[in-house]
Formats: C-alpha cells, sequence, structure tokens
C-alpha cells in the first residue's frame, strides 16, 4: 500500500447537526428558540415587543406564541421580510441587518452559550471524541455552540477555523458561530483574529474571538452597542444571502472528500425545507468514492429520528452508506477510534 493511500485512509470526515450536542444539555431548535426570546425579552423588553408582535403576524396569532412549537425557519423569514421593508425604506440599522434582527441572532447566542457547559461540566463522550481526533481529520459543523471548540480546549488540542497556519484540527462551521463577528470592532476589549478571506475572493473581513467561547466574557454585553455581534446563519429564505460573508468556507466543498476515508453524519437530520444542506449533500455524497478512487470508503449516518433514512433516500442504494438509528453516545466514539489503525 503507498504512503499516499494508507494517509488517506487515515483521515476521517466528520459532519455535525444539532443531534452532535445534544447530550450536553444544548437545547434543539424549539427549545433554543423559547430559551432566546425569554432572555430577549428579560435584557430588552422594548426591542422584544416588536419581534413578539412580529411573531405573532408571522403565525397568525392573537395570543401569545408558544414559541417551542412554532417553526423557526418561518420565524427567521418573517424577519427576514421586515429587513427587506425597512431596507426599501432606508431604515435598516446597519449593513449588517436590522435591529430585530441583530438583537435576536444575539440572543440566540447568548442563549447559546448559556446553555454550553463550562470545560469542567462537559460530558465524557465530548472528550472522547476529541481525543480520537487525528491530525488530518476534517470536520463540518453546521451547528452554533462552542462545544467542539471547548472539548479541545480542554485536551489541550488547537483547533483553527480556516486552512492556514498550524492546527491539531480544523472545523468549517458552515453557518458561523457565536463567537464570529464580521468587520474589527473599532473599540474592543476582547482580541479579534481574522480570517484572512479578504486575501482571497472576499471583500468584507469575518473575525473570531476566543474569549467568546467563555459564558463569562457575555457578562456586561449587550445587543447593538458592543462588539459582540453574533455571525450566525439563520434559516429560512434569507440564508441565501446571510451565507455569502462565509463563501470560501462553501466554496469546493469536495475537497473534504479528496484527502479523507471514512465519513461520519452526526446528528444531522437533513431537513428537507433546509435547502442548502440538502443542496451540499447532493452535490457531494452520491459521487463520494470518486474523490479518491480508493475502495473500502464508508458512510455512517448516526441519528435517532426513524425518518431520517427518507431525508437520505439519495445514497440508500449505496452499499458503503450504513444508517445507526440511535443517540449519538460512547460506543460510536469507541468504534471511531478503531477506524484503520
Amino acid at each position: 500500500m503507498s504512503d499516499f493511500i494508507q494517509r488517506v485512509k487515515q483521515n476521517r470526515l466528520f459532519i455535525l447537526g444539532a443531534g452532535f450536542s445534544a447530550a450536553a444539555g444544548i437545547p434543539m431548535i424549539g427549545q433554543l428558540l423559547f430559551d432566546s426570546m425569554q432572555l430577549f425579552k428579560l435584557e430588552c423588553p422594548g426591542l422584544f415587543e416588536r419581534v413578539n408582535n412580529y411573531a405573532k403576524i408571522c403565525f397568525s396569532s392573537e395570543q401569545e406564541v408558544d414559541y417551542t412549537q412554532v417553526n423557526f425557519s418561518d420565524f427567521c423569514t418573517f424577519l427576514e421580510y421586515v429587513e427587506l421593508r425597512e431596507y426599501g425604506g432606508g431604515e435598516r440599522w446597519s449593513e449588517r441587518g436590522s435591529r430585530e434582527k441583530l438583537a435576536f441572532r444575539y440572543y440566540l447566542a447568548k442563549a447559546i452559550v448559556n446553555s454550553t457547559p463550562a470545560p469542567e461540566d462537559i460530558p465524557d463522550i465530548y472528550i472522547q471524541f476529541a481525543r480520537q481526533l487525528r491530525k488530518y481529520d476534517i470536520l463540518i459543523t453546521f451547528n452554533w455552540d462552542p462545544l467542539l471548540e471547548l472539548s479541545l480546549s480542554k485536551i489541550g488540542k488547537t483547533f483553527a477555523y480556516n486552512n492556514y497556519g498550524e492546527a491539531d484540527v480544523r472545523i468549517y462551521k458552515f453557518h458561523g458561530s457565536v463567537n464570529w463577528r464580521l468587520n474589527n470592532p473599532s473599540k474592543a476589549r476582547f482580541i479579534w483574529k481574522p480570517f484572512e478571506f479578504t486575501k482571497g475572493m472576499m471583500s468584507e473581513e469575518l473575525y473570531y474571538c476566543d474569549e467568546l467561547l467563555n459564558k463569562d466574557s457575555w457578562r456586561g454585553s449587550k445587543p447593538l452597542m458592543g462588539e459582540v455581534e453574533p455571525f450566525m446563519v439563520l434559516p429560512g429564505s434569507g440564508k441565501a444571502f446571510e451565507v455569502r460573508p462565509i463563501a470560501p468556507i462553501w466554496y469546493k466543498p469536495e475537497f473534504a472528500f479528496a484527502f479523507t476515508h471514512h465519513v461520519y453524519i452526526l446528528g444531522l437530520s437533513l431537513s428537507a425545507d433546509d435547502f442548502f444542506i440538502k443542496s451540499f449533500f447532493l452535490d457531494t455524497l452520491p459521487d463520494i468514492d470518486c474523490y479518491t478512487g480508493i475502495p473500502g470508503r464508508k458512510v455512517t449516518i448516526i441519528n435517532p429520528d426513524p425518518t431520517v433514512k427518507k431525508n437520505y433516500s439519495f445514497i440508500l442504494g449505496q452499499e458503503n452508506v450504513n444508517f445507526v438509528i440511535q443517540k449519538f453516545n460512547i460506543n460510536h466514539v469507541k468504534l471511531m477510534q478503531m477506524d484503520n489503525l
């Protein structure tokens, strides 16, 4: 076996969805929306009432909206409509969005950080998952939370969000993150590091802050009035526009398969209405064996949702695809540790 084949067979691709973080207590989307709006109401009641009234219009409700039951994507689409309307009238808060959407995104991020366990409380499954990661593994996540970064830091592994510099693990966050923002703030109490996207195709720089992975750093911050302005791509029809500042992360996604072998898709249900993620998989998974030509590659999809096979119907006929209809657990991590060692 050539050195190239041996190296590729040791490298793996992990694709993470919301179900990956669930065992750490990070809420799924319905509960997360509720928690975000409760925090919004508590800390910024005036602006909350405007957003809450938009929700009543969106869901045709004269009563209080039950945020655990409504469609998160529909709500974000309505906020996008409101922003478009204000943009047409010259009332938009900034080039980065309306007041309502920016404040909502801030409280969404804060609710996520508040629910993320401190390093000393991270469940062992995530510590073991982080330990078994290898130098040339690639992680693609559609999650906004910092659980993976905190787990890696706890065991002394370094990570990078881009292709530059040395790092033990590379994490590509296709929907942004709670600790990212566009443009360097003029007055900052934190250290913001550039992605260096403007060295390539982008005209607007993206920055990240390691300190904001820790919930204590959020104390004293406020929406619309400081440096904490999380860059997070919201679901709904606005995604096609919002995702553009991180287009380099989405560029040529087949590269993630070119030098990796086994693929694990953890806790990602592949919702039918999420056209961007669906398009990503339609573009890559059916031809997955073509990228290296090395036989024996397998795709393992771990998800407790019994309908998950329907969502991945376009690869059901492939022999190398294995569905594990279970919640992500420590036994899955043990199997990963044995892959091609």
